[in-house]
């Protein structure tokens, strides 16, 4: 408050004209917040897409993969930029619920409203969970090596834990017609979807069995390493468009970073404000 004070005074703003300044603040952060989990939620569903879509396609050797690859791809920029600007470790939390809500917010309209596929076939995937996880790593460590080793790495397996309780009933052996099939598959038959034959096939038929006889763990532990270079890549790429920003601010210096320069002397967006002395009042 006292640093929006300083700048507002070194204005002259008037108050009508501090009070629209505040006011588009709190204009513009949430359409931002909304643009981006729009473009997360875009970015997710060309990449995920029937994996996230559809309850039988969250099997065990595919799902845990392409998801975790794919969401590590935004919410690592994002998560790289909110640190190197206002070092603040909760960029992968925002980018998850973001997305998490603009799904939600296309299942129900666009699967469940217009197209009449009910909630249970379409529900999607959270990463809430596991992007809080990343980000206290990210808070424990402040490195994003750290981050990436004991973080992303167990990226997929967090996403898989924290989504297995609403799977468990979907995978509940039932018989249809004769032929033993999973709740899952038995709902994707009831529920047909137009356009290819891949909706009309048994989305888990074998998998890595013979690697260990486990296909989540194989799944989860190569997503996990993939998931490592890309984060650190998206990491390098949110830094080089923070370089605009890269000088210190008093949010990032309060957080941990560097603080500026004590030589500066105009009150700016990347210095202290300079107090107020009684010779200038």
């Amino acid at each position: 408050m006292a640093y929006s004070d300083a700048i507002t005074q070194a204005l002259k703003m008037s108050t009508n004209e501090e009070r629209t300044y505040r006011l588009f603040d709190f204009i513009v952060l949430p359409i931002v917040v909304i643009v981006l989990g729009a473009a997360f939620h875009l970015h997710y569903m060309l990449t995920a897409g029937d994996w996230d879509f559809w309850v039988d396609w969250k099997d065990r050797l595919y799902w845990p993969l392409i998801s975790s690859v794919s969401f590590v791809i935004f919410a690592a920029a994002v998560q790289g930029l909110l640190w190197k600007i206002i070092r603040m470790p909760i960029g992968m939390t925002v980018a998850a619920i973001g997305l998490v809500g603009m799904e939600w917010i296309s299942r129900y309209l666009n699967f469940y409203i217009w197209a009449y596929f009910p909630i249970s076939q379409v529900w999607p995937a959270t990463w809430i969970a596991a992007a809080i996880f990343v980000d206290a790593i990210l808070l424990i460590s402040g490195s994003f090596l750290m981050t990436a080793l004991f973080g992303v790495f167990f990226l997929p397996t967090m996403f898989v834990m924290s989504n297995y309780p609403m799977l468990v009933p979907f995978r509940i052996p039932v018989e249809v017609m004769g032929t033993e099939v999973t709740v899952a598959d038995w709902v994707g038959y009831t529920f047909q979807r137009g356009g290819s034959p891949e909706y009309l096939r048994i989305i888990e038929n074998a998998g890595m069995r013979v690697l260990g006889a486990e296909t989540w763990f194989i799944s989860c532990l190569f997503g996990g390493f993939l998931s490592i270079f890309i984060y650190m890549g998206w990491w390098g790429i949110a830094g080089i468009a923070a370089k605009p920003f890269s000088r210190s601010n008093p949010f990032a210096a309060s957080m941990g970073g560097e603080e500026p320069d004590e030589k500066d002397d105009k009150i700016t967006a990347d210095a202290y404000p300079l107090p107020i002395s009684n010779g200038n009042k």
